[in-house]
Protein backbone atom coordinates (compact mmCIF):
# COMPACT_ATOMS: atom_id res chain seq x y z
CA UNK A 1 0.00 0.00 0.00
CA UNK A 2 3.20 2.34 0.92
CA UNK A 3 4.41 1.60 -2.54
CA UNK A 4 1.33 2.45 -4.97
CA UNK A 5 0.67 5.57 -2.27
CA UNK A 6 4.47 6.82 -3.38
CA UNK A 7 4.21 6.19 -6.85
CA UNK A 8 0.63 8.17 -6.92
CA UNK A 9 2.53 11.16 -5.04
CA UNK A 10 5.67 10.73 -7.91
CA UNK A 11 2.72 10.95 -11.11
CA UNK A 12 0.97 13.91 -9.61
CA UNK A 13 4.42 15.76 -9.17
CA UNK A 14 5.75 15.02 -12.52
CA UNK A 15 2.25 16.16 -13.79
CA UNK A 16 2.72 19.70 -12.12
CA UNK A 17 6.02 19.88 -13.34
CA UNK A 18 5.00 18.96 -17.05
CA UNK A 19 1.93 21.79 -16.74
CA UNK A 20 3.99 24.31 -15.53
CA UNK A 21 6.49 23.78 -17.76
CA UNK A 22 3.83 23.93 -20.79
CA UNK A 23 2.54 27.26 -19.41
CA UNK A 24 6.29 28.31 -19.63
CA UNK A 25 6.33 27.26 -23.18
CA UNK A 26 3.62 28.78 -24.26
CA UNK A 27 3.97 32.63 -22.41
CA UNK A 28 7.78 31.91 -24.33
CA UNK A 29 5.97 31.03 -27.62
CA UNK A 30 3.86 34.37 -27.40
CA UNK A 31 6.33 36.58 -26.87
CA UNK A 32 8.54 35.22 -29.70
CA UNK A 33 5.55 34.69 -31.74
CA UNK A 34 3.53 38.22 -30.93
CA UNK A 35 0.31 38.46 -32.73
CA UNK A 36 -0.47 39.87 -35.98
CA UNK A 37 -1.23 44.13 -35.61
CA UNK A 38 -4.40 44.89 -36.27
CA UNK A 39 -5.43 44.99 -40.08
CA UNK A 40 -4.44 47.80 -42.08
CA UNK A 41 -6.98 51.05 -42.09
CA UNK A 42 -9.04 50.98 -45.60
CA UNK A 43 -9.45 54.80 -46.45
CA UNK A 44 -12.37 56.25 -48.15
CA UNK A 45 -11.63 57.43 -51.83
CA UNK A 46 -13.51 60.72 -52.25
CA UNK A 47 -12.95 63.83 -54.33
CA UNK A 48 -11.47 66.62 -52.67
CA UNK A 49 -11.09 70.53 -52.88
CA UNK A 50 -9.10 73.47 -52.17
CA UNK A 51 -11.20 76.16 -50.59
CA UNK A 52 -9.92 79.28 -52.14
CA UNK A 53 -10.78 83.04 -51.81
CA UNK A 54 -11.44 85.36 -54.08
CA UNK A 55 -12.68 89.24 -54.11
CA UNK A 56 -16.10 90.27 -55.15
CA UNK A 57 -17.78 86.79 -54.46
CA UNK A 58 -19.99 88.38 -52.04
CA UNK A 59 -22.00 89.05 -55.12
CA UNK A 60 -25.68 87.70 -55.48
CA UNK A 61 -27.79 87.15 -58.17
CA UNK A 62 -31.34 86.98 -58.80
CA UNK A 63 -34.11 86.87 -61.43
CA UNK A 64 -35.85 89.87 -62.22
CA UNK A 65 -38.58 90.91 -64.91
CA UNK A 66 -39.02 94.16 -66.48
CA UNK A 67 -41.59 96.09 -66.00
CA UNK A 68 -42.74 99.76 -67.11
CA UNK A 69 -42.55 102.76 -64.92
CA UNK A 70 -46.60 102.72 -64.56
CA UNK A 71 -49.34 100.92 -66.76
CA UNK A 72 -53.01 102.06 -67.06
CA UNK A 73 -56.15 100.84 -68.87
CA UNK A 74 -57.59 103.63 -70.34
CA UNK A 75 -61.70 104.07 -70.68
CA UNK A 76 -64.01 106.18 -71.75
CA UNK A 77 -66.20 108.03 -69.03
CA UNK A 78 -69.11 108.16 -70.91
CA UNK A 79 -71.00 104.80 -72.94
CA UNK A 80 -71.36 104.72 -76.54
CA UNK A 81 -69.99 103.30 -79.73
CA UNK A 82 -66.35 103.73 -80.65
CA UNK A 83 -65.75 105.83 -84.25
CA UNK A 84 -61.87 105.76 -84.13
CA UNK A 85 -59.17 104.14 -81.85
CA UNK A 86 -55.88 106.02 -83.44
CA UNK A 87 -52.83 103.82 -82.88
CA UNK A 88 -51.69 100.31 -83.06
CA UNK A 89 -50.48 97.97 -80.84
CA UNK A 90 -46.56 99.19 -80.36
CA UNK A 91 -46.90 102.46 -81.07
CA UNK A 92 -45.62 105.47 -79.08
CA UNK A 93 -47.91 108.30 -78.34
CA UNK A 94 -47.07 111.60 -76.96
CA UNK A 95 -48.51 113.03 -73.71
CA UNK A 96 -52.18 115.42 -75.13
CA UNK A 97 -52.40 113.17 -78.89
CA UNK A 98 -55.98 111.94 -78.88
CA UNK A 99 -56.10 108.29 -79.02
CA UNK A 100 -59.82 107.41 -79.22
CA UNK A 101 -63.44 108.71 -80.17
CA UNK A 102 -67.31 108.01 -79.59
CA UNK A 103 -69.39 108.90 -81.69
CA UNK A 104 -70.89 112.40 -80.07
CA UNK A 105 -74.03 113.39 -81.87
CA UNK A 106 -76.42 112.59 -79.22
CA UNK A 107 -74.07 114.38 -76.97
CA UNK A 108 -73.96 117.28 -79.15
CA UNK A 109 -77.34 117.34 -78.84
CA UNK A 110 -77.73 117.04 -74.99
CA UNK A 111 -75.31 120.21 -75.22
CA UNK A 112 -77.65 122.16 -77.48
CA UNK A 113 -80.68 121.69 -75.24
CA UNK A 114 -78.78 122.49 -71.98
CA UNK A 115 -77.72 125.32 -73.85
CA UNK A 116 -81.27 126.15 -74.78
CA UNK A 117 -82.40 125.68 -70.91
CA UNK A 118 -79.98 128.17 -69.19
CA UNK A 119 -80.66 130.44 -72.15
CA UNK A 120 -84.13 130.42 -70.77
CA UNK A 121 -83.45 130.31 -67.45
CA UNK A 122 -81.74 133.46 -67.78
CA UNK A 123 -84.42 135.28 -69.32
CA UNK A 124 -86.75 134.20 -66.88
CA UNK A 125 -84.32 135.47 -63.78
CA UNK A 126 -84.16 138.52 -65.51
CA UNK A 127 -87.65 139.18 -65.74
CA UNK A 128 -88.77 138.41 -62.41
CA UNK A 129 -85.58 140.73 -60.82
CA UNK A 130 -87.12 143.21 -62.84
CA UNK A 131 -90.60 142.37 -61.40
CA UNK A 132 -88.83 142.44 -57.89
CA UNK A 133 -87.86 145.93 -58.59
CA UNK A 134 -90.97 147.29 -59.20
CA UNK A 135 -92.79 145.55 -56.41
CA UNK A 136 -95.06 143.46 -58.46
CA UNK A 137 -93.38 139.99 -57.89
CA UNK A 138 -92.14 138.78 -54.86
CA UNK A 139 -88.50 138.14 -53.49
CA UNK A 140 -89.59 134.88 -53.26
CA UNK A 141 -90.63 134.11 -56.97
CA UNK A 142 -86.99 135.60 -58.03
CA UNK A 143 -85.13 133.30 -55.44
CA UNK A 144 -86.61 130.46 -57.28
CA UNK A 145 -85.98 131.86 -60.78
CA UNK A 146 -82.35 132.24 -59.96
CA UNK A 147 -82.01 128.72 -58.58
CA UNK A 148 -83.26 127.47 -62.16
CA UNK A 149 -81.01 129.15 -63.55
CA UNK A 150 -78.39 127.57 -61.47
CA UNK A 151 -79.70 124.31 -61.96
CA UNK A 152 -79.92 124.94 -65.94
CA UNK A 153 -75.96 126.07 -65.67
CA UNK A 154 -74.52 123.19 -63.48
CA UNK A 155 -76.73 121.13 -66.53
CA UNK A 156 -74.59 122.49 -69.12
CA UNK A 157 -71.54 121.98 -67.38
CA UNK A 158 -72.30 118.08 -66.79
CA UNK A 159 -73.45 118.17 -70.91
CA UNK A 160 -69.86 119.72 -72.13
CA UNK A 161 -68.28 117.14 -69.83
CA UNK A 162 -69.73 114.68 -71.29
CA UNK A 163 -68.95 115.84 -74.64
CA UNK A 164 -65.46 115.75 -73.51
CA UNK A 165 -65.16 112.40 -72.33
CA UNK A 166 -66.54 110.83 -75.68
CA UNK A 167 -62.59 111.42 -76.58
CA UNK A 168 -59.25 110.26 -74.90
CA UNK A 169 -56.16 111.81 -74.91
CA UNK A 170 -52.77 110.20 -73.86
CA UNK A 171 -52.58 111.35 -70.39
CA UNK A 172 -48.51 110.96 -70.59
CA UNK A 173 -45.77 110.03 -72.92
CA UNK A 174 -46.76 106.03 -73.56
CA UNK A 175 -46.34 103.12 -75.62
CA UNK A 176 -49.73 101.66 -76.41
CA UNK A 177 -48.91 98.09 -75.01
CA UNK A 178 -52.73 96.46 -76.51
CA UNK A 179 -55.62 97.16 -77.97
CA UNK A 180 -58.46 95.89 -75.72
CA UNK A 181 -61.57 96.79 -77.85
CA UNK A 182 -61.82 97.20 -81.79
CA UNK A 183 -63.50 100.23 -84.17
CA UNK A 184 -67.53 100.47 -83.90
CA UNK A 185 -67.76 98.67 -80.75
CA UNK A 186 -70.01 99.86 -78.55
CA UNK A 187 -68.81 100.13 -74.88
CA UNK A 188 -70.20 101.13 -71.98
CA UNK A 189 -68.60 103.76 -69.23
CA UNK A 190 -65.01 102.68 -67.60
CA UNK A 191 -64.73 99.76 -69.70
CA UNK A 192 -60.73 99.55 -70.87
CA UNK A 193 -60.15 100.50 -74.43
CA UNK A 194 -56.01 100.97 -74.54
CA UNK A 195 -53.09 99.37 -71.96
CA UNK A 196 -50.88 102.26 -72.45
CA UNK A 197 -47.16 101.77 -70.56
CA UNK A 198 -45.30 104.75 -69.35
CA UNK A 199 -41.26 103.41 -70.30
CA UNK A 200 -39.82 106.99 -69.51
CA UNK A 201 -38.31 104.61 -66.69
CA UNK A 202 -37.71 101.11 -66.80
CA UNK A 203 -37.84 98.90 -63.69
CA UNK A 204 -36.21 95.38 -63.19
CA UNK A 205 -38.32 93.84 -60.40
CA UNK A 206 -36.53 91.13 -58.13
CA UNK A 207 -37.28 89.41 -54.92
CA UNK A 208 -34.68 89.94 -52.10
CA UNK A 209 -34.36 87.84 -48.94
CA UNK A 210 -34.41 88.92 -45.42
CA UNK A 211 -30.74 89.72 -45.36
CA UNK A 212 -30.30 91.58 -48.36
CA UNK A 213 -33.58 93.59 -48.44
CA UNK A 214 -32.27 94.88 -44.92
CA UNK A 215 -29.13 96.57 -46.23
CA UNK A 216 -31.06 97.01 -48.86
CA UNK A 217 -33.27 99.56 -46.69
CA UNK A 218 -30.56 100.92 -44.25
CA UNK A 219 -27.40 100.88 -46.43
CA UNK A 220 -28.56 101.29 -50.27
CA UNK A 221 -25.51 102.95 -51.11
CA UNK A 222 -23.00 100.78 -50.01
CA UNK A 223 -24.03 98.43 -52.89
CA UNK A 224 -24.20 98.35 -56.39
CA UNK A 225 -26.55 96.44 -58.77
CA UNK A 226 -26.36 95.73 -62.88
CA UNK A 227 -28.73 93.77 -65.45
CA UNK A 228 -28.07 92.11 -67.86
CA UNK A 229 -30.67 90.64 -70.53
CA UNK A 230 -31.03 87.23 -72.03
CA UNK A 231 -32.27 88.52 -75.07
CA UNK A 232 -29.67 91.30 -75.16
CA UNK A 233 -26.16 89.31 -75.52
CA UNK A 234 -23.11 91.33 -74.32
CA UNK A 235 -25.37 94.24 -72.45
CA UNK A 236 -24.77 95.38 -69.08
CA UNK A 237 -26.97 98.25 -67.55
CA UNK A 238 -26.51 99.90 -64.24
CA UNK A 239 -29.62 100.31 -61.76
CA UNK A 240 -30.65 102.50 -58.98
CA UNK A 241 -32.98 101.70 -56.11
CA UNK A 242 -36.69 102.80 -56.90
CA UNK A 243 -39.21 101.41 -55.06
CA UNK A 244 -39.48 99.19 -51.99
CA UNK A 245 -42.41 97.44 -50.56
CA UNK A 246 -41.83 96.57 -47.21
CA UNK A 247 -44.82 93.75 -46.77
CA UNK A 248 -43.41 90.35 -47.01
CA UNK A 249 -44.26 87.61 -49.40
CA UNK A 250 -45.66 85.65 -46.72
CA UNK A 251 -44.53 82.19 -48.74
CA UNK A 252 -41.46 82.79 -50.05
CA UNK A 253 -40.08 85.29 -46.93
CA UNK A 254 -38.81 87.61 -49.74
CA UNK A 255 -39.23 91.31 -50.40
CA UNK A 256 -40.40 93.23 -53.86
CA UNK A 257 -37.65 95.59 -54.49
CA UNK A 258 -38.10 97.48 -57.98
CA UNK A 259 -34.80 98.54 -59.45
CA UNK A 260 -34.97 101.45 -62.25
CA UNK A 261 -32.45 101.24 -65.54
CA UNK A 262 -30.04 104.18 -65.35
CA UNK A 263 -29.44 104.24 -69.07
CA UNK A 264 -32.56 102.76 -70.74
CA UNK A 265 -31.82 100.82 -73.63
CA UNK A 266 -34.50 101.11 -76.66
CA UNK A 267 -34.30 97.66 -77.24
CA UNK A 268 -35.34 96.90 -73.72
CA UNK A 269 -39.36 95.92 -73.46
CA UNK A 270 -41.29 95.71 -70.38
CA UNK A 271 -42.00 91.88 -69.61
CA UNK A 272 -38.76 90.87 -70.86
CA UNK A 273 -35.96 88.77 -67.94
CA UNK A 274 -33.43 90.41 -66.61
CA UNK A 275 -30.30 88.56 -64.48
CA UNK A 276 -29.50 91.22 -61.78
CA UNK A 277 -25.80 91.37 -59.79
CA UNK A 278 -25.93 93.01 -56.88
CA UNK A 279 -22.58 93.45 -55.11
CA UNK A 280 -20.88 95.76 -52.29
CA UNK A 281 -19.30 98.81 -53.64
CA UNK A 282 -16.16 97.73 -51.86
CA UNK A 283 -14.41 94.70 -52.80
CA UNK A 284 -14.95 91.67 -50.50
CA UNK A 285 -13.23 88.73 -50.27
CA UNK A 286 -15.31 84.86 -49.47
CA UNK A 287 -14.53 81.25 -49.47
CA UNK A 288 -15.99 79.29 -52.61
CA UNK A 289 -16.62 76.21 -52.09
CA UNK A 290 -18.73 73.90 -54.54
CA UNK A 291 -22.63 73.28 -53.58
CA UNK A 292 -21.67 69.57 -53.21
CA UNK A 293 -19.33 70.01 -50.95
CA UNK A 294 -22.44 71.28 -48.06
CA UNK A 295 -23.22 68.99 -45.59
CA UNK A 296 -26.87 70.13 -44.73
CA UNK A 297 -28.81 66.47 -43.77
CA UNK A 298 -26.96 65.33 -40.56
CA UNK A 299 -26.46 68.23 -38.12
CA UNK A 300 -28.62 71.28 -37.42
CA UNK A 301 -26.53 73.80 -39.17
CA UNK A 302 -24.77 73.27 -42.76
CA UNK A 303 -21.38 71.57 -42.16
CA UNK A 304 -18.32 70.94 -44.62
CA UNK A 305 -15.29 67.79 -43.86
CA UNK A 306 -12.28 69.60 -43.91
CA UNK A 307 -9.09 67.37 -43.92
CA UNK A 308 -6.43 67.90 -42.01
CA UNK A 309 -2.49 67.15 -42.87
CA UNK A 310 -3.07 62.85 -41.85
CA UNK A 311 -5.93 62.98 -44.70
CA UNK A 312 -8.52 62.17 -42.03
CA UNK A 313 -11.93 64.35 -42.12
CA UNK A 314 -13.35 66.46 -39.52
CA UNK A 315 -16.80 68.24 -39.86
CA UNK A 316 -16.93 72.09 -39.63
CA UNK A 317 -19.35 73.61 -39.31
CA UNK A 318 -20.09 77.05 -41.32
CA UNK A 319 -22.03 80.12 -42.57
CA UNK A 320 -23.10 80.35 -45.89
CA UNK A 321 -23.52 83.13 -48.18
CA UNK A 322 -26.24 82.43 -51.64
CA UNK A 323 -25.35 79.31 -54.27
CA UNK A 324 -23.68 81.06 -57.14
CA UNK A 325 -23.51 78.57 -59.99
CA UNK A 326 -22.35 75.53 -58.86
CA UNK A 327 -19.98 77.13 -55.91
CA UNK A 328 -21.02 78.70 -52.65
CA UNK A 329 -19.37 81.35 -50.44
CA UNK A 330 -18.40 80.26 -47.01
CA UNK A 331 -18.67 83.15 -44.76
CA UNK A 332 -17.32 81.91 -41.62
CA UNK A 333 -15.79 78.77 -40.73
CA UNK A 334 -13.42 77.54 -43.05
CA UNK A 335 -10.34 79.60 -44.61
CA UNK A 336 -8.81 79.74 -47.61
CA UNK A 337 -5.78 76.77 -48.73
CA UNK A 338 -7.76 73.82 -46.16
CA UNK A 339 -8.75 71.29 -48.09
CA UNK A 340 -12.47 69.48 -47.91
CA UNK A 341 -14.41 66.88 -49.01
CA UNK A 342 -16.20 67.87 -52.07
CA UNK A 343 -18.31 65.28 -52.64
CA UNK A 344 -19.37 61.83 -51.17
CA UNK A 345 -19.51 63.64 -47.61
CA UNK A 346 -22.64 60.58 -46.46
CA UNK A 347 -19.55 58.12 -45.95
CA UNK A 348 -17.34 60.52 -43.33
CA UNK A 349 -16.94 59.93 -40.08
CA UNK A 350 -15.31 61.90 -37.32
CA UNK A 351 -10.98 60.92 -38.09
CA UNK A 352 -12.05 58.81 -41.57
CA UNK A 353 -9.06 58.51 -43.51
CA UNK A 354 -9.61 59.67 -47.25
CA UNK A 355 -7.80 59.87 -50.11
CA UNK A 356 -8.29 61.84 -53.36
CA UNK A 357 -10.31 60.90 -55.95
CA UNK A 358 -11.60 61.85 -59.42
CA UNK A 359 -15.43 60.45 -60.46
Amino acid sequence: MKQIAYGAVVVTIVAGIGSSLWIWNTRADAQEFPAEATQTEVPVFVPLHIAEASNGLNARTFIGRVEAQRTVDIAFQVGGQVIDISPSEGERVAAGTVIATLDDTDFRLALDRAEAVVELARSEEARVTELVDRAVAPTAQLERARAELRQAEVALSQARRALDQTVIVAPFDANVARRLIETYANVSPTAPVLRLQDVSTLLVAISLPEDLAVLARTAPDDFEATARFPGIPGTILSLDLARFVTEVDPVAQTYSVKLALRDPDPRILPGMTATVTIRPRQSATAVMVPVSAIDTTSAPKPRVWAVDGEGRAHAREVELGLPQGDLIPVLTGLISGERIVSAGWWQMRDGTLVHPATF
